[in-house]
């Protein structure tokens, strides 16, 4: 697309222009809709089938779905004060996504950037390259950002098997309120399979595009008892792109730029989860290894004259090791006309391994310097209880307390003193729904944080959530938020540059419509300031201020035939207030479209997604005239639109589940914003690729 659309003109105030090919692509998707729409309507009139036969996208016609993490109860997703989109077991299998990034992808006012070792999320119009923290990554309410970077993992380094996801729940805007840090723009909580629903052994096997394959097992049962016990190990192996060329590193010393078969990943994750009446025990671990083919890292960023230090392209080993587990046990008790109980106690890991081969790079050849390496560490446990009492039948009160000890933060360089260090932190917090009028509620409330040796945070959020007609919702939403800088951030910013935390004030009006049986749609209009962001300029960590404004569209449908579909636009524009250079990675546009089709009613589908991505800018680490760093503006990575197909069916055989995909059919070639860890500007992305996928059920 970035072939075809080069074309294009910049509207003024940033009015979009709509690319020729962008316009047929979406007329063409909208027409399918619609025509398969009218077919699916005129099967409204056929006796109505049995409720417990219905595929999940079906009943959500019955009612709308609910959601948990908006407000740490369940409640439909109209009550709840937040933008919410929820995708379903049933749409990633249909889609084909691979990991919880491609889900994250297909969700309005997300974007995705890659980097060929982590996948980077963008939220409403910010991504600033640095592991994600700024949203906060749930499984099953357990908080699974690491304490070392804050990071959370959504590449094949996420700490679960997407298989084993039975939806997500997304939740925009700032939910410091019930969370506290990391909950910056928003909720991404990941619910899993029980072991009833599974009731057996179930396989799977994937094989794709460079040699890429995926093989799970995974036994699920709700025993007579009452226990639910499911258990699940997952080993995926891929060879990458075997041949990778980058212009930045174009010399006779270093392979002309091109790396050759140094793009592999691999991944053993194991999960496990049992549940008794009231106790839930759950636990997940995760090993990736990744060797990075871009060269990252170079110490003094300049180009020849030679000679000058530089990490060696073209050398495996340049990868990077992550370990990722957690362990918990839940407790959930109702007492009747008292008081309802949740709690859980918790513990963590992580560790981070990297190889840095260094060279000197000259006009006679390369010199290979020590190898060295970096290990980064991170251990935590924590605790947290929360009551809730609903009041004459009409209004819900929560109230909770959150302890978390981070005992173990380290960090060890080859040559350096290892750095240590700890930290605890406690919060509290009060939340109330009241129905005012049948039609109208007030959801307010605020929290209090002491994290670690910062001053402490108070983040409110409140919502009037107003029903003016049937199947209408209209919400009016204020809420803050905080990050508080990580351990590698302070560590990297030295004792010498104090960084503040972050903070986050929006403002949100949301209007959600029904549209006769089938179709949901929403606008949202958002506006979010910012102080003290954190990146990585010039050598290190330095705050800055900016503010991002935004309208978001969407629509989304779904018929009793199988036939669904989502669409939306999202218009998003960030400005920074502190420095020189745009903020990286923060699309102006994006568009998603949606659309699955039943070929044969309830075993065969034909899914059909498009994704549409504005022009990004991208940042360029350099150093000045006295060798010192210097992060300027880089290249801009341009627009694309890619289209995803995939082929799923279910029951043609007796238990047995095949797709068959291929990612970007059109083999666009297209690049993503590097992050700050390159000297390219832009990493270019994989062109059409495909997977091939069984699951059987015993």
């Amino acid at each position: 697309m970035n072939k075809l659309c080069r074309a294009r003109h910049r509207a003024p105030s940033g009015v979009f222009s709509c690319p020729h090919f962008l316009r047929r692509a979406l007329f063409l998707l909208v027409i399918l809709f619609a025509v398969d729409a009218v077919a699916a309507e005129s099967q409204t009139n056929l006796p109505p089938a049995d409720l417990t036969e219905l595929p999940l996208d079906a009943l959500l016609n019955l009612d709308f779905p609910k959601v948990y993490a908006a407000s740490k109860v369940e409640q439909k997703i109209t009550q709840a004060p937040a933008s919410i989109t929820i995708v379903t077991e049933d749409e990633i299998k249909k889609y084909g996504y691979r990991t919880l990034a491609d889900v994250l992808q297909s969700v309005q006012g997300f974007s995705v950037s890659n980097d060929r070792n982590y996948a980077f999320l963008g939220a409403r119009g910010v991504s600033l390259g640095d592991f994600n923290d700024r949203v906060l990554l749930l499984v099953d309410g357990h908080r699974v950002n690491n304490n070392f970077n804050d990071g959370a993992a959504i590449g094949t380094d996420f700490i679960l098997d997407i298989d084993l996801v039975e939806r997500v729940e997304v939740i925009r805007g700032p939910s410091a309120v019930l969370y506290g840090n990391n909950a910056f723009f928003g909720v991404i909580n990941v619910i899993t399979r029980r072991g009833g629903q599974i009731n057996g052994l179930e396989t799977s096997f994937d094989y794709g595009s460079f040699d890429t394959y995926k093989g799970r097992a995974t036994f699920g049962k709700q025993f007579t008892n009452g226990v639910d016990l499911l258990l699940s190990g997952t080993i995926y192996e891929s060879g990458g792109a075997d041949r990778l060329f980058y212009k930045e590193f174009n010399y006779p010393q270093l392979n002309n730029g091109v790396a050759q078969d140094l793009d592999g990943d691999a991944f053993r994750s194991v999960f496990g989860s049992l549940g008794y009446t009231d106790i839930t025990i759950e636990g997940a671990f995760n090993h990736r290894t990744k060797t990075n083919p871009t060269g990252q890292f170079s110490v003094t960023n300049q180009t020849p004259p030679f000679p000058f230090l530089l990490t060696t392209f073209n050398d495996s080993r340049l990868r990077t090791v992550d370990d990722r587990g957690y362990g918990a046990v839940k407790f959930a008790h109702d007492f009747p006309d008292v008081v309802d109980v949740t709690a859980q106690l918790y513990y963590d890991s992580f560790t981070h391994k990297i190889g840095y081969p260094v060279s000197v790079l000259s006009s006679s050849g390369l010199t290979p310097l020590p190898f060295s390496s970096e290990k980064d560490m991170g251990e935590w446990w924590g605790a947290e209880l929360q009551l809730n009492k609903t009041i004459w039948e009409r209004h819900v009160l929560t109230l909770g307390g959150e302890y978390r000890d981070d005992f173990r933060q380290e960090q060890n360089i080859t040559g350096q003193t290892p750095i240590m260090g700890k930290r605890q932190s406690h919060g509290v917090y009060a939340q109330g729904d009241f129905e005012l009028l049948s039609n109208l509620h007030f959801n307010g409330g605020v929290r209090y944080d002491q994290y670690g040796s910062f001053a402490p945070a108070f983040d409110p959020r409140t919502a009037l959530i107003y029903n003016p007609f049937t199947n209408s919702t209209l919400k009016a939403i204020y809420g803050t938020a905080f990050r508080a800088p990580s351990f590698y951030e302070i560590g990297l910013a030295g004792p010498q540059l104090q960084l503040k935390p972050e903070k986050v004030t929006s403002y949100e009006l949301v209007y959600e419509q029904g549209i006769g049986k089938h179709l949901r749609s929403s606008v949202s209009g958002f506006y979010n300031r910012m102080s003290d962001l954190i990146v990585f300029t010039s050598g290190s960590f330095a705050n800055f201020n900016a503010q991002t404004k935004g309208v978001e569209v969407a629509l989304e449908g779904f018929w009793p035939s199988g036939l669904s579909g989502r669409a939306s636009y999202s218009f998003q524009h960030t400005r920074n207030d502190s420095v020189t250079w745009q903020v990286p990675d923060s699309p102006n546009h994006l568009l998603k479209l949606d659309l699955s089709m039943p070929l044969v009613k309830d075993k065969l589908f034909a899914d059909l997604e498009f994704q549409y991505t504005s022009d990004r800018r991208s940042l360029h680490n350099t150093t000045d005239s006295s060798g010192n760093p210097v992060t300027v503006q880089g290249q801009e990575a341009g627009g694309y639109g890619i289209v995803n197909f995939t082929l799923f069916s279910r029951n043609l055989i007796k238990n047995l589940e095949v797709s068959a995909s291929i990612y970007n059919l059109l083999d666009e070639r297209y690049s993503d914003p590097a992050s700050s860890f390159h000297v390219q500007d832009t990493i270019e992305q994989d062109g059409r690729t495909f997977r091939v996928k069984l699951a059987y059920h015993f």
